[in-house]
């Protein structure tokens, strides 16, 4: 793991030094560009013993062209949704909220065009907050879910509006609010350390001058470490997440 680390660490760092060499040579009266997008889409999450579904809706931003880093691209993108957690063991939930932040700073690595044509890398901060509180069909109480974690993302754009987009967990922590459910539960902090995440997206020009970009996102996180609240050992479990939606860009 230390290894890993080291290396992807070490390969951030040559992406934002040349980055940094590329942006010292670019014109400083570059005009900032903001690309704003709406979207709607499926998001399913799992669990071994739980599953979270529902729809969400989305806010796209992109950021180009700023003076200082003309050749970066800074994007945000939140999203929220509402969804059904169902479960074998503690039955059924409805209205489970769910909000998602994604940022992104992403610096050419290889240009084979225009733009962002080519490979682009940098770092990502994402958040994650399920709001599981209330009482399910088995009468079992819930209780508030957040997630901070830093990414890698590695970016390939095509001339043929394709964009495929990859990342490695580097480091997050996950917070469970169980005293929420049984107050003689302690609030716990799990660390993760393993996950990836790939997304595919396409660009389909409307006669209105928008654009569609359809796409589809797959997020494995690994097992958490292991942390004690009153006589139990409590772990954040391996977990998938498939999203599938489209983004309109205007």
């Amino acid at each position: 793991m230390k290894t890993n680390t080291f290396l992807l660490i070490s390969t951030l760092v040559l992406t934002c030094s040349s980055a940094l060499a590329n942006d010292n040579t670019a014109p400083s009266n570059a005009e900032p560009k903001v690309q704003w997008g709406m979207s709607l889409g499926l998001n399913r999450y799992t669990e071994s013993k739980m599953q979270l579904l529902g729809t969400e809706i989305g806010l796209h931003a992109r950021l180009s062209g700023v003076n200082m880093l003309p050749n970066w691209q800074l994007e945000g993108d939140v999203l929220l949704g509402r969804q059904k957690y169902t479960s074998n063991g503690t039955g059924d939930l409805n209205g489970v909220l769910n909000v998602e932040t994604r940022w992104r700073a992403l610096a050419p690595v290889y240009r084979t065009g225009e733009g962002q044509e080519g490979l682009s890398a940098g770092l990502g901060l994402h958040t994650l907050w399920n709001d599981l509180r209330g009482t399910t069909t088995t009468n079992h109480a819930g209780y508030e879910r957040l997630a901070t974690q830093i990414w890698l993302p590695v970016r390939w754009t095509s001339a043929a509006a394709w964009e495929l987009e990859g990342g490695l967990l580097l480091r997050g922590t996950h917070t469970s609010r169980l005293s929420q459910a049984n107050s003689i539960n302690a609030d716990i902090h799990n660390t993760q350390k393993s996950g990836a995440y790939m997304q595919a997206s396409t660009s389909l020009k409307l006669e209105d001058g928008t654009r569609l970009s359809p796409f589809v996102r797959f997020t494995s996180l690994g097992d958490s470490n292991t942390v004690r609240s009153g006589s139990q050992l409590w772990v954040e479990p391996r977990s998938q997440r498939w999203q599938i939606g489209a983004v309109l860009n205007f």
